[in-house]
């Protein structure tokens, strides 16, 4: 489960940083960016220096609707929550996010990827973008993998909210592991061990971005 998170959390990186957000339409956008995104991992040689990825993480963060996504993720518990409730959830699962994102973002340096149209009406509130992720036959990962990119139309542009590779939904994946935490013991529980994951992995004090 863990090396799928690497990979989903990879593959949404590949989308999150344009200069023209508002004018691309959604698979301009995917397919600007990544190589963008590639050639900023390159730029160490695979080293994963604190500042290339402090670069990528400032770049990422600003393209994905955190706040969608966290609400899809934890579900029916969503609405529950109080909103000091739902922000400190949405804090917290954006950090987790970007620390397992920063750890294992090198691996996949040397991926090629290929962006399918998608085709989106110039209307469209949503839109899925597809694409094929190839990875070197030297990087101990399954070579290829199709991957599915989930965006919403925004005042300030198209945003990411999930991310699904093979048919894997980020999102479900984390609401199957957030539903078992919530019976148990609420919305407070799922932020408890939200922050004790982000201050195992190191990255408490990021979570206020």
């Amino acid at each position: 489960m863990k090396n799928l998170l690497g990979k989903l959390l990879i593959c949404c990186a590949f989308v999150s940083f344009s200069l023209h957000a508002m004018a691309e339409t959604p698979d301009e956008l995917v397919r600007d960016t990544s190589r963008q995104v590639l050639d900023v991992l390159k730029r160490d040689n695979g080293k994963n220096t604190k500042n290339i990825r402090a670069e990528v993480e400032a770049l990422v963060l600003p393209k994905f609707d955190f706040t969608r996504m966290t609400a899809l993720a934890v579900g029916r518990g969503w609405r529950d929550a109080t909103p000091d409730q739902q922000k400190q959830l949405t804090d917290q699962f954006r950090m987790l996010l970007v620390r397992t994102y920063s750890s294992t973002m090198t691996r996949f340096k040397n991926a090629q990827i290929t962006v399918q149209p998608s085709n989106t009406a110039a209307d469209a509130r949503e839109a899925t973008v597809r694409a094929d992720v190839e990875l070197p036959a030297n990087s101990g990962e399954k070579r290829s993998a199709q991957v599915d990119y989930t965006l919403i139309k925004t005042p300030a542009g198209w945003r990411v909210y999930n991310v699904s590779i093979e048919g894997a939904s980020l999102v479900t994946i984390y609401r199957n592991n957030f539903n078992d935490i919530l019976r148990q013991g609420g919305p407070d529980a799922l932020i408890q061990s939200l922050k004790d994951k982000n201050d195992a992995m190191g990255g408490s004090k990021h979570a206020s971005n």
